[in-house]
């Protein structure tokens, strides 16, 4: 089953994920530069026609001042239209009355997009300024001043109104935000081939210095083999050689014991030749108790899961306290040679550990041949171990090179008072 698009990554080789590291914070960098040009340039639009439309409005109010009041309306169309050929931000001109009925208009071609249009309006203003003279009669003369009237006057005639269309302002600024675009694009890109230039050599590095070190792993994995072989081999010559040489002296000497016995009268001699029978016994068993460790000749007649119900059983009869079980499941005669050795030597060593260590009242080995793999799991009941601080334990650590030297995999699960679940896979070729 495929997981989720965003644990893919997990799967990319180590040039992409260099690649995603720098590319990753460049685009978002250049996404950033981008939205910020191109926001001050709008904001820059923006202004630059909050200044100049009252300031058009103003002095084209000012200037239409006389015209208004003398209602001459034409004289005002060559200003506005001198104004409307001069800027190209201007959309429109109207004067206006007080009522703002259109007086005079003049609007520039329509674009065929005109984004939001804004106008600005300024008051046309008649100034009066009054003077006081006399009559002929001496009195001042008052005709058509407003009552309480002095000085200057202020009386709006009209209104101007100027549109203004961002289009010829936003034309400029995007002219120079394309630029400042290319701009970060060729560095964009500069930085992109740089990072793909420096993610390809140290990926190069990376992966010499990972096929060295397979390499070097492969050498340690091949040489524990050969050790683990050598050691076998050596082993099995011990036997052999307790096996053929002492064992068959301890015989010897045992027959010799008991004819000695048999022909002696009651007495000492008989007594000392018995002694020596017990005694000839004892090594006997004991070298073939050193014999079946050095090489358990049970491997070799009853295969793997006979071998290790063998050793459970020796184990079981020791009454460590401990009740152990092996579930078998499997046709174990085809495994090879020395992988049944060193499955065999793994869980003797797992089941050495629980009985110095786990103080487990029960522990199961399970052992299971099936789809080319040898899948094994040592687990007991007992006080655990904290995995930081055991790691470095000879014992694991065996286990571990064993497995690792025939390319198999290993998995410890415990904890303290939790007990442990050594599970184990070998592959069967």
């Amino acid at each position: 089953m495929r997981g989720p698009a965003w644990h893919r990554w997990r799967h990319w080789s180590v040039r992409a994920r260099l690649m995603a590291m720098t590319a990753i914070p460049l685009a978002y960098l250049f996404s950033t530069f981008v939205w910020y040009a191109y926001q001050s340039r709008l904001s820059e639009v923006r202004e630059e026609m909050a200044e100049r439309g009252p300031l058009v409005a103003k002095v084209l109010a000012d200037s239409s001042e006389f015209s208004v009041v003398a209602r001459r309306y034409d004289e005002l169309k060559p200003t506005i239209n001198g104004l409307l050929r001069s800027d190209a931000s201007i959309a429109r001109i109207e004067v206006l009355d007080t009522q703002r009925r259109v007086l005079a208009q003049a609007a520039a071609r329509p674009s065929s997009a005109t984004p939001e249009l804004r106008y600005y309006e300024a008051p046309i203003l008649k100034r009066l300024m009054w003077v006081a003279m006399l009559g002929p009669d001496g009195k001042p003369y008052q005709k058509d001043r407003p009552a309480g009237a002095s000085g200057t006057t202020v009386e709006t005639m009209g209104y101007v109104r100027v549109t203004m269309s961002p289009s010829a302002l936003l034309l400029k600024q995007t002219r120079r935000f394309y630029v400042e675009l290319a701009v970060g694009s060729l560095g964009l890109l500069a930085c992109v081939l740089l990072a793909w230039r420096l993610s390809t050599g140290l990926d190069a590095s990376l992966q010499a210095s990972m096929r060295a070190l397979r390499e070097a792993d492969d050498e340690k994995r091949r040489l524990i083999r050969k050790v683990n072989t050598a050691v076998e081999e050596e082993r099995h010559s011990i036997a052999l050689e307790i096996h053929d040489e002492l064992n068959a002296t301890l015989i010897a000497v045992r027959l010799e014991a008991q004819r000695i016995a048999e022909i002696s009268p009651e007495g000492e001699a008989r007594d000392k030749a018995r002694s020596i029978i017990a005694l000839a016994l004892g090594l006997y068993n004991s070298g073939r108790a050193l014999v079946r460790r050095l090489r358990p000749e049970v491997l070799d007649m009853l295969g793997l899961d006979g071998a290790v119900e063998e050793m459970m059983r020796h184990y079981d009869s020791a009454r460590s306290g401990c009740r152990f079980e092996l579930q078998a499941h499997g046709d174990f005669s085809s495994i090879e040679k020395n992988i049944a050795i060193s499955a065999y030597r793994v869980v003797q060593e797992g089941l050495s550990n629980i009985v110095k260590h786990a103080r487990a009242t029960q522990a199961t080995v399970s052992l299971v041949l099936a789809h080319g793999q040898l899948r094994m799991q040592i687990a007991d009941n007992g006080k655990g171990f904290d995995p930081a601080q055991a790691s470095s334990g000879i014992g694991l650590v065996g286990m571990r090179e064993r497995v690792y030297a025939v390319g198999g995999s290993i998995a410890i699960d415990t904890g303290l008072t939790a007990g442990t679940h050594i599970n184990i896979a070998m592959p069967i070729h």
